[in-house]
């Protein structure tokens, strides 16, 4: 479909020439003064305006124009302008492009001129285009993959616009299964560096023998083994982003290796003596305390340092457990579609059961135990949660109970009040990881519709006071 440009101008032979000289390129569109404007600009998707800042009721008062393109940046109006002045108007023009309009010409017309500049500006315009609706996909993707209306996720997301156009070393820390490489993917994404290759090595699950030279690469010849040349992560991801999930597997011959590339940009095969240079945004995650490590000497403290440039942490699953109905509404529609099901809803049991599990394993744990929910259903609705913490789980839990009872003194306890000091703990508990809200804790407790009341009785009964809100 050809591209519509509006032109304004009261002179009918200076708009015949400039629909002649366009019209083969674009759809010419015509207004002589600006109430027809107005009237077309509401019948037309206009791509761009041809103004001539001489208008009725002045033609000769170029003040005319100039207030018409300034209310269009007034109004937010989003349609490029190019403006015709004469040809001892410069300092008209100039003032024209302060106030919005892209470029101009001048009269009389040079046919190539006009052609240059309306061509020009209209691929400056596509351009705008084409990032406007870049950036349109990337938000819509950051909130489709990191889905939540809770204060911790947007917090998290509007870290991820914030930081991701730096070129700093960012270190993402989460429990698993809380979605570090997500995270790191859309750093990526909105990173100067999106053309680019993001590639992700998982430090804790590759061979400590392999890990340098999965990094760096080799030589052939370099080991036994090793018959050819091997290009490494860092060269493959070059111009792009390198993602090392689980960074505090790296052993020590590694580690120092690493921290050379980041403080010169330059690395080496093994068994080559040249100089390579380094082209990698690197992002690092962990789970682990990687303070700590430093602390026991298992990890490098001027390592640490540079790559905790910017710390982002990912919140569990269970500080954020108002974002659940939402998560599962998503797991569900997807996976259904994948299992070719015609599934709409959970019943409000399974939802409890989902909104009162804790979730150690985070959204990771969610997805699966939705799609094995979905694989199972036998009706439109969810009915029930099947098998929710699992054998393991259950058998920790259980093995748990059986240890602390084993550790009862043999001549008795009095049970009403180790019960009492048991309810008291668990409503401790439950407030602590629930933000201090009731209702949340309540759901933890597994109170379900009740769990308001009657987490408003427990603190009252055992006089705890939390500073959260109730809903």
């Amino acid at each position: 479909m050809q591209r519509v440009i509006l032109i304004i101008d009261d002179n009918d032979i200076n708009r015949l020439n400039l629909r002649l000289l366009l019209k083969d390129a674009y759809t010419i569109v015509e207004a002589g003064d600006l109430e027809q404007a107005d009237h077309m600009l509401t019948e037309h998707r206009v791509d761009l305006i041809v103004l001539d800042l001489a208008l009725p009721p002045e033609p000769d008062n170029p003040e005319i124009g100039m207030r018409y393109l300034e209310q269009f940046g007034s109004e937010g109006i989003d349609i490029p302008v190019v403006v015709i002045t004469g040809h001892d108007e410069r300092k008209l023009a100039t003032r024209a492009q302060k106030a919005g309009a892209l470029d101009f010409f001048a009269k009389p017309f040079d046919p190539d001129e006009v052609r240059n500049t309306i061509d020009e500006a209209m691929h400056a315009r596509q351009q705008q285009l084409r990032e406007q609706e870049m950036e349109r996909l990337l938000k819509h993707r950051v909130g489709q993959d990191l889905l939540g209306d809770s204060q911790a996720m947007h917090a998290l997301r509007d870290m991820i616009e914030q930081v991701a156009t730096a070129p700093s070393t960012v270190l993402v820390h989460g429990e698993t299964g809380c979605g570090k490489e997500l995270v790191a993917r859309q750093l990526h994404a909105f990173s100067t560096r999106s053309d680019g290759p993001f590639i992700a090595i998982n430090c804790a699950v590759t061979e400590a023998g392999l890990l340098e030279s999965e990094l760096f690469g080799h030589e052939k010849g370099a080991f036994s083994g090793a018959v050819k040349r091997h290009l490494g992560w860092f060269e493959r991801a070059s111009g792009g982003t390198l993602f090392l999930d689980e960074v505090a597997g790296l052993p020590a011959s590694v580690q120092g290796k690493l921290l050379r590339v980041l403080e010169s940009g330059e690395f080496s095969r093994l068994g080559s003596e040249s100089v390579l240079n380094s082209d990698v945004r690197l992002i690092c995650s962990t789970r682990e305390p990687l303070a700590k490590l430093v602390e026991e000497g298992s990890f490098r403290d001027d390592l640490y340092y540079r790559i905790n440039v910017v710390n982002i942490t990912i919140p569990p699953l269970r500080e954020h457990a108002e974002d659940i109905p939402l998560l599962a509404a998503h797991f569900l529609e997807r996976k259904a579609l994948l299992c070719n099901k015609t599934l709409n809803n959970f019943s409000p049991s399974a939802m409890q059961q989902l909104t009162a599990y804790s979730w150690p394993g985070n959204v990771r744990e969610l997805e699966n135990v939705i799609e094995r929910a979905v694989v199972l259903a036998a009706t439109p609705v969810i009915e029930a949660i099947p098998s929710l913490e699992g054998p393991r789980l259950r058998q920790e839990r259980e093995d748990l109970i059986a240890s602390w009872l084993e550790r009862l003194p043999e001549d008795g306890v009095n049970a009403e009040a180790l019960l009492e000091k048991m309810e008291h703990r668990l409503v401790q508990t439950a407030l602590l990881r629930s933000g201090q809200i009731k209702a949340r804790a309540g759901r933890w407790l597994g109170f379900g519709e009740r769990a308001k009341d009657k987490m408003r009785y427990l603190c009252d009964k055992h006089d705890i006071h939390p500073g959260g809100d109730e809903t």
